[in-house]
């Protein structure tokens, strides 16, 4: 019994650092994703219709999400620059919600539940998982 508790303990910990791992990532890029989120309503999407996501490109569970959201996408001039790739974007909610919900279950309810007023749903893929944040639309950038 004691085997299984360690067991379950390692997983434990593991989860909660690639939680981590995805937060460290998220708050960087919080801004660029805001205002991603901010072009897409001015624009005339409806919150539920899209999310914005910052995908780790290195991290091989998301390597064929991000081959159909960017393809042909030169990723290898950031890691000469010393740069982690990072695809980000507005993605239509439905199919990429459908598909997450199957990979990631953990995270569903937070996909599917009824969004609260004045934000976005932000999806975080990196690190074997994904995250969901709630983030507000908002101009951060001269272009929005």
């Amino acid at each position: 019994m004691t085997l299984w508790v360690d067991i379950l303990q390692f997983f434990l910990i593991i989860l909660a650092m690639s939680a981590e791992a995805r937060e460290q990532l998220f708050q960087p890029n919080k801004e660029r994703l805001e205002h991603m989120a901010f072009k897409a309503t001015k624009r005339g999407l409806v919150r539920d219709d899209f999310i914005t996501v910052a995908i780790d490109v290195d991290d091989p569970n998301w390597t064929e999400i991000v081959d159909v959201l960017m393809p042909d996408h030169d990723w290898q001039q950031y890691r000469d620059r010393g740069e982690k790739p990072i695809a980000r974007g507005t993605v239509m909610a439905e199919k990429i919600i459908e598909y997450l919900c199957q990979v990631v279950p953990d995270i569903a309810p937070a996909l599917t539940s009824e969004l609260p007023n004045g934000v976005v749903r932000a999806v975080v893929m990196a690190d074997g998982g994904a995250s969901v944040y709630f983030i507000e639309p908002f101009p951060h950038f001269k272009d929005g």
